[in-house]
């Protein structure tokens, strides 16, 4: 509901100035990162997250069901071999309740244990205890602060699976690529990232997980897919073990790769060749300063390396920089 709302809100903003306008700063000045892109590649994730969730779930609670039927019906097929046992030696013991003991005798013998019948009433008992659950949750949204949304209301599901198609197929996406960056301190160092370029006039720079099995070059579906965290459903064994997974686990780590790490405004960004053979081109930025280094100047710069795995990579990235600037 967060990243709805969220991106419903930013979606207004900045749609409401035109695609690629609203988000661009102003020349020497740096504004809060409001890409309409950012925003939408996590709802689109969140959307798709919960509903990989919501299917694991929905086989998981089946299998749920399908035990308890199972566990119910062994009840009472033991109970009733007890209350057998247990009236045949009380019939034995207590011969003067004869007339008594044989009617109930006979009411546990003609008792029915067919298996569709118990199932059918632990299917209806479900049934109604997830209807109230229906009613209470509804009842609690309605309470609840409204989002700014119109959301699916009065949408015919029949008119399609309203499938979102993947962040990289997005409109306001110019380019992703998986390359190399380096900053420009001494320890610095290569590391592989997805940059992406969007049509708002921001590149961003994505971290990758330390176990993704990604290079420069790679695709960036695949770096892409390594940002999403996996998750786990507790299951009826894990459960009985102690072993189930905390339900907070996934909620907090649902975005920690799919924030960029860096994102520049390619408007305030200087964009050159740094190398002869053309393997590496740099950025540097102009940006606010903050805390006490802004006493001495208003602005300042960052500078960021980037190596691309052929010359030409690198030229084609130039160019499609600089048509965002």
């Amino acid at each position: 509901n967060a990243s709805i709302a969220q991106y419903y809100i930013l979606a207004n903003s900045v749609l409401g100035g035109g695609a690629g306008g609203a988000g661009r700063p102003v020349d020497g000045e740096r504004d809060e990162v409001n890409d309409l892109w950012v925003i939408e590649m996590q709802y689109r994730i969140a959307v798709a997250f919960l509903s990989g969730a919501w299917d694991r779930c929905s086989s998981e609670l089946s299998n749920l069901f399908a035990k308890m039927k199972e566990t119910e019906c062994n009840r009472r097929y033991r109970m009733k071999e007890l209350l057998v046992a247990f009236l045949r030696r009380q019939e034995r013991l207590w011969n003067s309740l004869q007339s008594v003991q044989t009617y109930v005798l006979k009411e546990v013998m003609d008792r029915s244990v067919d298996r569709k019948a118990i199932e059918e009433e632990i299917q209806k008992t479900i049934r109604e205890g997830a209807q109230n659950l229906q009613r209470e949750e509804q009842a609690e949204k309605r309470s609840s602060r409204k989002l700014g949304g119109p959301g699916l209301t009065g949408v015919n599901p029949e008119d399609g699976d309203f499938t979102l198609s993947s962040p990289l197929m997005s409109d306001l996406l110019c380019k992703a690529k998986v390359i190399e960056k380096k900053g420009t301190g001494m320890m610095s160092s290569w590391k592989t990232t997805l940059a992406v370029v969007t049509v708002d006039s921001y590149l961003h720079l994505f971290e990758l997980p330390p176990n993704a099995r990604v290079n420069s070059g790679s695709a960036p579906e695949v770096a892409f897919h390594a940002l999403i965290p996996n998750f786990d459903i507790p299951t009826v064994d894990s459960v009985a073990a102690g072993t189930a997974p905390p339900v907070a686990r996934v909620s907090k780590t649902l975005n920690s790769y799919l924030t960029p790490v860096e994102s520049l405004s390619l408007p305030n960004c200087r964009i050159s060749m740094q190398d002869d053979k053309g393997w590496i081109f740099e950025i540097v930025e102009t940006v606010n300063r903050t805390g006490a280094s802004k006493v001495f100047a208003k602005l300042g710069s960052r500078k960021i390396l980037f190596r691309t795995v052929t010359p030409q990579e690198s030229v084609d990235w130039i160019a499609t920089l600089r048509a965002q600037q």
